[in-house]
């Protein structure tokens, strides 16, 4: 694969970022089925599947906080991945899309545990078909999901593969990264989190009431500590973070081929973090100085290194477990 190298006037973090949201996907269509998956203490998952040859790998897609199915860097990677023949299930994570009504519980980082039952059901959807492998594609808080389902691969055992584009490493880190940052970020988020809230609080309006409180706050950081000690299993926003931070011997227990794709100028994810988490033989961490958060646009017809990378990576990862895939036009 070639490497990622960006014209000048595209090196921006900024303009990754932000051009990247704008990429469409590859012309045509991505027909999928709309699939609710039953998780574990009753809850329902969404997601979006669509079939590769009877005997493909499955790559499951996993979005990034307040992003969904349709989000564009999701609808152009899984269209990458299934033009090459692999199966594609993109997941919708609790209260994301319009989901609100799906579960009465909210949403949090750190619910690992349903997100790895979704895998597997739609994993043994494709073992029916006669698959025997599969693999996971997270982006951002997405890629963070990914890289703790990667260490409980014994949980799911056709899990055989994970890549993480620009993950959370460090929760804190990052809110106060977007809170600092370029004030479109924090406007973005906070614009984006208050729809989700108003969305549950009108699905569920006897269990948030007070959620009126939370949406007249104006940083993420502030909206945190509000929901983490109302609504939330935590004692406090640091117990939170805690939870699902992936520092020190977090990604230790790894099992599967495992690659992050990373910038060191992500104004959302500080690149100083890559210093401090496990890094076992297996898992590569590729490392750009350009690229933003989740950019990595190549060229100024909008193309992204990720698309390729996520293709090349599975095929390596997957496809000898497998026979030969069949491709898409």
């Amino acid at each position: 694969m070639t490497a990622f190298a960006p014209p000048p006037l595209l090196r921006s973090p900024h303009a990754q970022t932000v051009v990247s949201r704008w990429a469409p996907p590859p012309p045509g269509d991505l027909p999928a089925e709309s699939v609710v998956l039953s998780c574990r203490d009753g809850v329902r998952l969404g997601a979006a599947m669509t079939l590769g040859a009877p005997n493909a790998p499955l790559v499951v897609v996993i979005h990034g906080w307040l992003g969904g199915t349709d989000s564009r860097y999701v609808l152009r990677a899984a269209a990458a991945l299934r033009s090459q023949g692999f199966s594609v299930a993109r997941l919708l994570l609790r209260d994301h899309g319009d989901s609100a009504d799906l579960n009465r519980g909210m949403f949090n980082s750190a619910r690992t545990g349903e997100v790895l039952d979704a895998c597997n059901a739609l994993m043994a959807r494709c073992e029916a078909s006669g698959s025997r492998a599969g693999g996971v594609l997270g982006f951002s808080l997405g890629a963070n999901f990914a890289l703790r389902l990667a260490c409980e691969q014994a949980l799911h055992p056709m899990l055989q593969a994970c890549l993480a584009i620009s993950p959370v490493l460090a929760p804190a880190a990052t809110v106060r990264a977007i809170d600092s940052g370029w004030v479109a970020y924090r406007l973005w988020f906070v614009r984006h989190w208050r729809h989700a809230l108003a969305a549950k609080q009108c699905a569920f309006p006897d269990d948030y009431a007070d959620l009126g409180g939370a949406m007249r706050l104006s940083t993420v950081a502030a909206i945190t500590d509000y929901l983490a000690v109302r609504h939330l299993p935590f004692n406090d926003s640091r117990d939170y973070y805690a939870a699902y931070d992936l520092r020190g011997d977090r990604l230790a227990g790894l099992r599967i081929p495992t690659r992050i794709l990373a910038a060191l100028d992500d104004p959302v994810i500080p690149g100083d973090g890559y210093g401090h988490i496990a890094r076992p033989s297996n898992l590569e961490l590729e490392l750009w100085p350009h690229g933003g958060h989740c950019g990595f646009v190549s060229n100024w017809r909008l193309g992204t290194y990720v698309d390729d990378a996520a293709v090349g990576f599975f095929r390596g990862a997957l496809v000898g477990q497998n026979s030969v895939l069949h491709r898409f036009s």
